[in-house]
């Protein structure tokens, strides 16, 4: 009965247009004035106790990020990367702010500030070449909702907030989620622009598809070699000398972001790059991995082994070099699709850098996600004003005042949140709604069914972080009682607040894309529709198969 009395209180104070966290605090004031003999005191205690926790300090932080990069030419730099990498195919520019709103989304955490900072400026560029409105649209405000499934994530630190789950676990757990999504919405964009035939974006009109697309992948392939085997082979020779193995590859990192810009400006650097560790360091090291499986082969036959893989090695990349016109094995040199992914590559690296810098630095230890929040913060304001230049220090005040805003708009809710899951928890509503699920025979799959529906249904008049810091507290001891994983539960709800995103009438990504896209809500609406369909399949993926959540935090030994 109480709870019929304080969900319906809080509801008829939402449905009269209060804002969320009023009509939180009022709730809460009402209830325990009225119905309970909990000391008045209390309130004022749990407000303070409410945001004292280490983990809330990551906020402020990852939105004063999000201000910094959407505001300091990150996102062109890494809007262009894409578009080097997948504009050659259909849909291209689609495809390309779907890869960059997961790129966006690794490094800011918010979901409004992706389709912001990515639709700003891919959306008139897709009219221009030809996209109809509506199909951009619908990729950006889609995949702009991956800002909170892609760590560093917001929502999931609020979770952490409501739960005391681990955040950086959080974080592990969102990667592979967060990149399968990626993937099925950039499937969904290729196969709507296939269907329609919208526009390529081809560098080179003279070269066919194929072509392309291997010229892409091995520019991505020798920028990835050029950006992580030196400092690995750098780092392995400083945990030697150093206490902390994690520091020792941190410290050559560094070192080689602040040489590697500088080499490739020399020819010869970067082929003296590309021989060592391509042409001959790659097969040199599959060889050596070759070592035990053939360790019961005589010495004269083994030995042939290195030199196969050599001339097999060699085989492949001058056929596919002479294919292509991209670099042949014998001058060294990138060319057509490739030297333009080369070079985006590195106009971008500052921006990308910044993924490693959080979860490379959670992950070996160096920072906690607080830290790596606060680490991020400073990070993005040294890339946006003194590399990038594309911010001016007169900005900053105005940055820093919007993320104040934003900060003291989710403290609020929060400290006010944290009170309705005192009451809920002083009333014992949790415990009841568990007993009274087990008593009716309900398992694990028809609980999570049940959360998804919940979930949805509150995405209409909620915004992501009121649902999860009122939801969060009350479903969160049930699933723990069916023996669902905390991690997984909070990816699941991670998802569906995706989905709430970009659903009316309070779907937040849909208000900010209508601003770009000068839109209606309805319209808006029914342009978002396809990958709305596939957010909803991918749900019932991360619902009922775990091991896409917690494959990666198992691997790396986190619980």
């Amino acid at each position: 009965m109480n709870a019929l009395i304080i969900f319906g209180l809080l509801i008829a104070l939402m449905l009269t247009g209060m804002p969320i966290s009023i009509s939180l605090g009022l709730t809460v004031l009402a209830f325990l004035y009225t119905m309970t003999s909990v000391p008045i005191e209390s309130v004022a205690m749990k407000l303070f106790t409410g945001i004292e926790k280490f983990e809330i300090m990551a906020i402020p932080f990852f939105i004063l990020a999000g201000n910094f990069l959407t505001h300091g030419g990150v996102a062109k730099r890494m809007i262009n990367f894409a578009t080097s990498l997948v504009g050659h195919w259909h849909g291209g520019l689609g495809l390309a702010g779907v890869m960059a709103c997961a790129l966006f989304a690794a490094v800011s955490g918010s979901s409004p500030a992706t389709v912001v900072a990515i639709g700003s400026i891919l959306l008139p560029a897709m009219v221009k070449a030809g996209f109809p409105k509506r199909f951009g649209a619908g990729v950006i405000t889609t995949s702009g909702a991956l800002g909170i499934l892609i760590p560093p994530s917001i929502v999931m630190v609020m979770y952490s907030v409501a739960t005391n789950a681990s955040v950086g676990t959080l974080f592990m757990a969102g990667v592979i989620p967060g990149l399968v999504l990626a993937f099925l919405l950039g499937l969904t964009t290729w196969w709507r622009a296939r269907k329609n035939n919208y526009p390529r974006v081809m560098l080179f009109p003279q070269r066919n598809s194929l072509q392309a697309t291997i010229g892409c992948l091995f520019g991505a392939f020798y920028a990835l070699i050029f950006t992580a085997v030196p400092p690995w082979l750098l780092g392995m020779a400083l945990a030697n000398w150093l206490p902390n193995a994690g520091f020792a590859y941190f410290l050559a990192g560094v070192f080689w972001l602040g040489l590697a810009p500088w080499t490739t400006q020399s020819k010869w650097i970067t082929r003296i790059v590309y021989i060592g560790l391509i042409v001959i360091g790659l097969p040199m090291y599959v060889s050596f991995l070759l070592i035990e499986p053939f360790a019961a082969v005589s010495p004269l036959y083994a030995s042939f082994v290195p030199v196969v893989v050599m001339l097999a090695w060699l085989t492949l990349i001058q056929a596919c070099g002479s294919y292509t016109k991209i670099a042949p094995t014998f001058k060294f040199e990138l060319m057509w699709e490739s030297l333009e992914v080369w070079r985006a590559y590195w106009k971008s690296i500052w921006g990308l850098l910044l993924i490693v810098v959080v979860m490379g630095g959670i992950y070996t230890g160096i920072f906690t996600p607080t830290e790596a929040a606060a680490m991020s913060a400073v990070y993005a304001f040294f890339v946006a004003v003194f590399v990038y230049k594309d911010m001016k220090l007169a900005d900053v005040p105005k940055v820093l005042l919007s993320s104040a805003n934003m900060s003291a708009m989710l403290l609020y809710i929060i400290t006010n949140a944290v009170m309705f899951s005192f009451i809920m928890t002083n009333e014992n509503i949790p415990q009841q709604l568990a007993d009274w699920l087990l008593m009716q025979g309900f398992g694990p799959v028809v609980f999570l069914l049940a959360v998804n529906v919940l979930l949805l249904i509150a995405g209409n008049v909620m915004e992501p972080s009121s649902i999860v810091l009122i939801m969060a507290p009350i479903l969160f001891p049930v699933a723990v009682q069916l023996g669902i994983n905390p991690i997984h539960f909070g990816i699941l709800m991670t998802v569906n607040m995706e989905v709430g995103m970009c659903h009316p009438p309070v779907g937040l990504n849909l208000y900010v894309a209508s601003g770009i896209t000068e839109m209606g809500i309805t319209e808006l609406t029914k342009a978002v529709w396809p990958w709305l369909l596939t957010m909803l399949g991918f749900l019932l993926l991360v619902t009922y198969w775990p091991p896409l959540t917690l494959w990666l935090p198992n691997l790396l030994g986190m619980h």
